[in-house]
């Protein structure tokens, strides 16, 4: 990040939910990523849904606690186009989400997610596929427990490490621009209609 948008970011009220919006979710808000995970005060949860009702992003609760709440928040025809591909599919017919509609696939993760969080279950890794992550990384975290990745960017690199490199550039680039944006005082609905994210809305689940 250079030090003009690192200024630009320190100027910002953080408090303030476009501008965590912008922050944690630049790569999807600029049609580079399919989905995108926000965590925000519980206090904007009819907020954030209210934002997105319009657009072609969909919202889903993910996780409820006494003060944060937890967004999927995705472009539902990109999802599933990435989770009918073969290796992802075959991989969530391991996890045992075989021949699941995006909707029950949501419903199992959000259950598994809960009970990870209060310390019932363990970590849900479709998460990993939801967020795009490629599944020999996903694999690769798995079999590893999480250590020895070759990087550590967006995600922990198991594999494809130059390609990997070339996606989190472009999700930098995501960040940087969409600071650059909020700070002259665009709102998250104008980068959507910017990216052509505000009007191609798809059913929620």
């Amino acid at each position: 990040m250079s030090k003009e948008t690192l200024d630009l970011m320190l100027g910002l009220n953080r408090q303030e939910l476009e501008i965590q919006i912008a922050l944690q979710c630049a790569p999807l808000l600029t049609g580079r990523k399919i989905s995108n995970l926000l965590t925000v005060d519980k206090r904007f949860r009819s907020a954030v849904l209210r934002l997105f009702r319009s657009s072609a992003v969909s919202c889903y609760v993910l996780y409820e606690s006494d003060d944060r709440i937890t967004f999927l928040l995705y472009v539902r025809e990109k999802l599933e186009a990435y989770l009918r591909t073969e290796k992802v599919k075959k991989l969530m017919e391991e996890f045992g989400c075989s021949g699941c509609m995006l909707s029950k696939i949501l419903y199992r993760v959000s259950e598994r997610y809960r009970a990870h969080m209060e310390g019932k279950g363990d970590f849900p890794h479709e998460i990993g596929l939801l967020l795009g992550y490629p599944p020999e990384d996903v694999i690769g975290f798995i079999e590893n427990r999480g250590q020895n990745p070759l990087y550590i960017g967006y995600w922990k690199v198991y594999s494809n490490l130059e390609e990997c490199r070339k996606v989190f550039a472009g999700y930098d680039q995501a960040r940087e621009k969409v600071i650059h944006m909020v700070s002259s005082g665009m709102t998250v609905k104008n980068i959507m209609e910017l990216y052509d994210l505000h009007s191609r809305k798809l059913m929620a689940v």
